[in-house]
């Protein structure tokens, strides 16, 4: 039985530059949109089981530690730079959800809907290439459609998975435009957090 990784294999985190002395960090963003005629459900269930509950009410200390689990491979960071009260408005709109995906009390990924976007989507570094990843977005444009979206927006950047952009686009969603950002760096942010190179 192979030990799950606790850190991406680090040729899935290869693509990323390495931190620049000026603290900036250049990625091209993909914006993605999908229709309900458009959707191409792709995902088997998973060889394990995997159960998918929303938090009701996710308070912003919950969200973010299933936000770092999930995103820190992937220099997510935005939600950060919320404050406290900010973060916890946001997460408890009424058009805002949190679905939170465990296996044997193991966090597996979640996603987080906000109105017609699918605004975080993603897997915990030990899940990642079980065939888990396409049967979870199903679901999330399952939900996100449920709602009654006449359609579904979410974007993917050049710093997430290198496949991420291919999973999306299989799954039907169609690529709408594109943009070159110039971000500030979280390894040079918060350095103790975001290790450089990664291990």
């Amino acid at each position: 039985m192979s030990t799950p990784r606790s850190s991406p294999a680090p040729d899935l985190v290869a693509h990323q530059p390495p931190p620049r002395g000026d603290g900036g960090l250049a990625v091209t963003i993909t914006h993605l949109e999908l229709t309900p005629a458009d959707w191409t459900r792709r995902g088997t269930p998973p060889a394990i089981d995997v159960d998918i509950v929303r938090a009701p009410k996710p308070t912003a200390a919950f969200y973010l530690r299933l936000y770092d689990r999930v995103g820190r491979p992937w220099l997510w960071y935005e939600r950060r730079l919320y404050g406290h009260d900010e973060l916890t408005a946001l997460l408890n709109r009424p058009d805002h959800e949190v679905h939170v995906a465990r296996h044997d009390g193991a966090l597996v990924g979640y996603f987080e809907l906000d109105g017609e976007e699918i605004a975080f989507f993603g897997l915990t570094p030990e899940f990642i290439g079980r065939r888990i990843g396409p049967w979870l977005l199903d679901r999330a444009i399952e939900r996100g459609l449920a709602r009654g979206a006449a359609r579904l927006v979410l974007n993917t950047n050049t710093l997430d998975h290198p496949r991420a952009l291919e999973t999306y686009c299989k799954a039907g969603f169609r690529i709408v435009r594109r943009e070159v950002r110039e971000l500030q760096d979280p390894r040079v942010l918060w350095p103790d957090i975001y290790r450089w190179p990664p291990k």
